[in-house]
């Protein structure tokens, strides 16, 4: 049997090289500076040029779109289908670090898209071209998908699945180990809603809709009254305050602490405005009970909402809000639910249905197979998520790694992290469970 540890290993500088490269590429949504050319902006589009280089450099075949570059290998026979995302959710100025620099504390690698997603993908892509080097891929096409909008819209990956067959097996290495066979449905929300805070002229903050928001500005007309008694932590500069919370991933709004709804909460109670109060207390709760919306699905578990960008002026919030909802019932029925309970207008949604994939499918027992061939563990099954991934816009397809379970690489956070041997480990996994797909009988 074939020693895919040993097999990949040869790949480590070669991984560290080009991922410190593609970290180095600030690559977030740029709407101001998006085209008809540059859909995502210059630094996405950079990157998707860059992974083409990549592909031309080591003999893939190239097809380059400005939404996503795809490389293979391959003809004719079934469709090995790999598929990962290069554009990232930016960087919040609570960072210690610069997260678009690859930096490496003993065995931890810091840096913007180490966990989510340029890592795994190219841990997937080294993994595909250690088989290739050693003449292990015969038979069947491979294909890698680097996409473009996975953290706002998925519009790269809409367009792929127009144009591109499903895989006969594919999977997206984004999520957690061992195995992702069901996703929870999502709601993006922008919401706005005629209030007035009391001594509050306005409110900005928030980076994106499907991060915890770390960082809100309060402009206020009391100044004096008030900022001797702020607990939150905050700055302030004249009659500004900015409240800093804690990041965290959109389907997993409990691990932050929201800056906007923690400073609108203590501010509310000290101007005694118990609009203001109730709204960051309902919002707190990231379970959905007190908007209205709580559901717990046999899978899926429990619905979450995250308010991620705020914005108040002239006497009217806009806020999104991410809203992860389990298999039943449809999101369009939690949206209601939420607009009823909240009184808020609905100004823009976006949303997916939930995604489950059998567990006795060949698909997911040669991933599981192929995990725990590797790895060793064969005690812990595979799992839900709160997040969604490519999976959910393709057939036959599900998230693979590369989070273990029980860990947090801290994924749209200040400190996003992989350890070094982490990064290898599932280098080994991908390798394997792509030959496992090259040599898998059908009929098993």
């Amino acid at each position: 049997m074939i020693n895919f540890k040993k097999l990949v290993a040869p790949y480590e500088n070669d991984l560290l090289k080009t991922l410190a490269h593609f970290v180095s590429i600030p690559s977030v949504y740029d709407e101001a500076g998006a085209s008809e050319t540059m859909p995502y902006g210059k630094n996405i589009d950079t990157s998707l040029k860059e992974f083409a280089k990549l592909g031309e450099m080591y003999g893939f075949k190239v097809e380059r779109n400005n939404r996503y570059t795809e490389l293979s290998l391959g003809e004719k026979g079934k469709i090995i289908g790999i598929y990962g995302h290069l554009d990232v959710v930016p960087a919040s100025a609570n960072a210690k670090r610069n997260m678009y620099e690859l930096t490496r504390e003993k065995d931890i690698l810091y840096g913007r898209g180490v966990a989510d997603d340029k890592g795994p993908l190219l841990a997937a892509f080294y993994a595909v071209k250690a088989l290739k080097d050693n003449n292990l891929i015969h038979n069947h096409q491979i294909r890698i998908f680097a996409g473009g909008d996975e953290e706002k819209h998925n519009t790269c990956i809409s367009a792929y699945s127009k144009t591109h067959p499903s895989p006969d097996y594919g999977f997206s290495p984004d999520s957690d180990f061992p195995l992702i066979f069901a996703e929870k449905g999502m709601l993006h929300l922008l919401l706005s809603k005629k209030i007035n805070f009391k001594h509050i002229v306005s409110i900005t903050g928030g980076l994106v809709a499907n991060a915890v928001n770390d960082r809100t500005t309060f402009t206020v007309d009391n100044i004096e009254e008030v900022k001797d008694h702020l607990t939150t932590p905050h700055q302030i500069e004249g009659n500004k305050i900015t409240f800093i919370g804690v990041a965290a991933h959109g389907s997993l709004p409990h691990l932050g602490k929201n800056a906007f709804l923690l400073g609108l909460k203590e501010l509310a109670t000290l101007n005694h405005d118990d609009e203001a109060l109730k709204l960051a207390e309902d919002f707190l709760d990231t379970t959905c009970k007190r908007i209205g919306a709580y559901h717990h699905g046999k899978y899926l578990q429990d619905t979450t909402v995250c308010v991620g960008i705020v914005d108040y002026h002239d006497g009217e919030l806009k806020m999104t809000a991410n809203v992860r909802c389990p298999e039943e019932p449809s999101v369009m029925v939690i949206l209601q639910e939420i607009l009823k309970t909240t009184g808020f207008t609905l100004l823009h949604e976006e949303h997916n249905e939930h995604l489950y994939r059998d567990p006795a499918s060949p698909l997911v027992k040669t991933l599981m197979k192929a995990y725990q061939d590797e790895t060793g563990d064969t005690k812990t099954p595979p799992t839900i998520t709160g997040g969604q991934t490519y999976a959910h816009h393709l057939d036959n397809t599900v998230a693979f790694g590369v989070e273990p379970a029980g860990v947090n690489y801290a994924m749209h956070q200040d400190n996003e992290h992989i350890p070094l041997k982490d990064l290898m480990r599932a280098t080994a996994i991908y390798a394997r469970a792509i030959y496992y797909f090259l040599n898998l009988n059908d009929e098993n």
